[in-house]
């Protein structure tokens, strides 16, 4: 719209923060409202600012677009959050499964959203208008039957449904303060944050670096479908190892995959695909399996209030850390290099593994 790249990432940081605000904010209501209005709320939020996003898009307008993006943003929140919903819904030894299917459902949109964006373009230009509403029309009409397929068929509310199976009596909720010495909380919280951080801290510079080194979009194209692949298409597999092996084992090999994807990432040097396609392949894989077994460890041994009370924090502690690590790898690579920076998200994956570590010694000199 201004035609300064500076503000480039202005909206999609604006609708990072939006997101962060939603988690919180969704959260609380869901405890009030219950799960099935507050995302049908969430859901036509963001539909509002997808019409919003078009309407900047007609009268040129920069702050408008970033406002459009922020309600965008903050109804995007329920796609997340509703992992929790899932999770709630199931016994202890089952939630795993039940949080993998809602990252697997991903696949969906991560697969056929892009592959409307130059259809829904053409229409546009084709009628007059900027290439760039055809998308942002699309993007609302979805939204929208979004938040009709939740009134629909989101019956009886996973909420009530959440406390109607709790083996524990519905008390009051503990203090956040207090939860979050929890050794379980803080793995959880740092296999969320972690994991978010280094995918997205390599993903954002891929097509950069790419780029950089002389290839195509179709070439772009292909190690991003890899490394789309690996962030959901095995989802059902992680949630499966998590609930037959345990949380820690599928965090602990997330964490591996992590650092493992980084030195790829770091020997390719000049963007050669047989290197830098699996990389990101393993990068994806290894986000899923950090993303869905901090999610479960995050709710292990808790009663409903009190998992409710740390779902906003954890998914808006996640959305920040993506924003920050897409913020920050544009100024690593821009003052060192891709390789410096894949090399400091295979340093950022140890982090996980030193929480559980320290969580496995803490435990045995208390059973001593």
């Amino acid at each position: 719209l201004t035609g300064e790249d500076t503000f480039a990432g202005f909206p999609g940081s604006i609708g990072t923060l939006g997101a962060a605000l939603g988690a919180t904010v969704l959260t609380r209501l869901s405890k009030s409202r219950g799960r099935r209005m507050t995302f049908i709320g969430g859901y036509l939020v963001a539909a509002a600012g997808g019409v919003i996003a078009a309407f900047s898009i007609i009268i040129q307008s920069l702050m408008t677009l970033m406002a459009g993006f922020l309600l965008v943003g903050f109804g995007r929140s329920v796609s997340q959050l509703a992992r929790f919903a899932a999770a709630d819904m199931r016994s202890e030894e089952r939630r795993g499964r039940a949080i993998s299917t809602i990252v697997w459902a991903g696949t969906i949109g991560a697969v056929v959203g892009p592959r409307l964006i130059s259809p829904a373009g053409e229409i546009a230009v084709s009628r007059g208008q900027e290439a760039l509403l055809g998308p942002m029309v699309l993007m609302a009409a979805g939204l929208v039957l979004a938040a009709l397929g939740f009134w629909i068929w989101l019956r009886p509310d996973p909420m009530s449904l959440a406390i109607d199976t709790s083996d524990q009596p519905v008390v009051e909720k503990t203090k956040l303060s207090l939860l979050l010495r929890h050794d379980t909380v803080w793995l959880g919280l740092t296999g969320l944050v972690v994991s978010q951080f280094v995918m997205v801290f390599i993903m954002t510079m891929t097509p950069l670096h790419l780029d950089g080194n002389g290839y195509d979009l179709n070439d772009v194209g292909w190690v991003m479908t890899a490394h789309t692949a690996g962030m959901f298409a095995f989802a059902p597999l992680t949630g499966w190892l998590v609930d037959r092996m345990g949380s820690r084992w599928v965090l602990a090999a997330g964490s591996l995959m992590l650092i493992g994807a980084s030195f790829m990432a770091a020997r390719a040097l000049n963007a050669e695909l047989p290197v830098l396609l699996p990389g990101l392949f393993l990068l994806g894989l290894g986000w899923n399996f950090g993303y869905v077994s901090s999610s479960t460890v995050l709710q292990s041994g808790l009663e409903l209030q009190d998992r409710l009370g740390l779902q906003g924090l954890a998914d808006s502690s996640t959305w920040i850390s993506g924003g920050l690590g897409a913020l920050l790898s544009g100024v690593i690579v821009h003052t060192t290099s891709f390789a410096t920076l894949s090399l400091a998200g295979a340093a950022l994956a140890l982090i996980p593994l030193a929480a559980l570590l320290m969580l496995i010694r803490r435990r045995e000199r208390a059973a001593v």
